[in-house]
């Protein structure tokens, strides 16, 4: 009598092959993450440059006028608004309140900010403050003019032509959102600028690979920078949440890393030097620097 043989796993073999398909998810699984940040990143720089260029589109119409970082001058003149023209944007209808008209869009947002969930984002109808005051992507607050009108230190427009070292100046980059607050209405989220050198003001957020934030330069190329980091707190309401960013860009005499105590003077007069850990400029005083 022949005896009939089933084709069957054994008990050990199946344990070899679950174990085999272990080891490969352990391998692959880093790499798979490595690929999906990259993916972020490229993204994330292709986002800038469509920014950059069309910043630097609204400055060959305008005289070469950069739009304004904040809100000082008003809505007509703040960067955010300006741009939509010339990143096809549209302005959402049905919204009330100060920012009603303006555009609440990826175009102008590090890719992270589409994986923020702040209730949902709404193109019509009713503002959505969280997600739409969460700003990932930030000006350098000195592309502004500083003037003395012979009483105060009053700021301006500034112009590309201002601008000594295009392909350094910092033009828009990765800044501190949801991403390092969560979600909450903190000051830091909801400001249109950001800068190494002021501690009162958001900074840089080192949120790609590995301690790398996304830069548009003022002469409209974009890249990942890295550099020497430090630790601040975060503003209202959360100044005791702390994220890792950048240095300031002058240091004193000492070494430290320091802040200009009169921006329309030059630095150097001040006491002060480029700090050799910081590449990236951010601000020109006497000229370009906030008051």
């Amino acid at each position: 009598m022949k005896r009939t043989r089933t084709n069957a796993f054994t008990l050990v073999e199946l344990l070899v092959v679950i174990g085999i398909i272990a080891l490969l998810i352990s391998i692959l699984l880093p790499s798979l993450n490595k690929a999906r940040e990259s993916a972020r990143t490229i993204k994330c720089l292709s986002n800038l440059r469509q920014l950059g260029m069309a910043t630097i589109s609204y400055a060959n119409e305008h005289k070469q006028y950069f739009p304004y970082p904040t809100t000082t001058l008003g809505e007509q003149m703040l960067w955010f608004g300006v741009v939509d023209p010339y990143l096809g944007g549209t302005i959402a209808t049905g919204r009330t309140g100060v920012a009603a008209e303006r555009a609440y869009t990826s175009f102008k947002q590090c890719v992270v900010w589409e994986e923020f969930d702040a209730g949902g984002l709404k193109t019509t109808g009713a503002q959505d403050p969280l997600k739409e005051g969460s700003r990932s992507f930030k000006m350098n607050s000195h592309l502004r003019r500083l003037t003395f009108n012979g009483t105060k230190n009053v700021a301006s427009l500034a112009k590309v032509t201002d601008v000594r070292e295009s392909t350094n100046f910092v033009m828009f980059g990765d800044a501190v959102s949801m991403d390092q607050t969560g979600p909450v209405d903190a000051s830091d989220n909801t400001q249109f600028s950001f800068e190494v050198n002021n501690k009162a003001n958001p900074s840089p957020a080192l949120r790609h690979n590995k301690d790398a934030a996304n830069t548009v330069f003022v002469d409209g190329h974009a890249a990942t920078i890295y550099a020497k980091t430090t630790t601040r707190s975060v503003l209202s309401p959360l100044p005791s949440l702390t994220m890792k960013t950048w240095e300031s860009e002058w240091v004193n005499a000492g070494g430290t890393p320091a802040d200009v105590p009169d921006g329309t003077k030059p630095a150097e007069a001040q006491g002060l030097k480029r700090n050799p850990y910081m590449d990236l400029v951010w601000s020109q005083p006497g000229l370009l620097y906030r008051p």
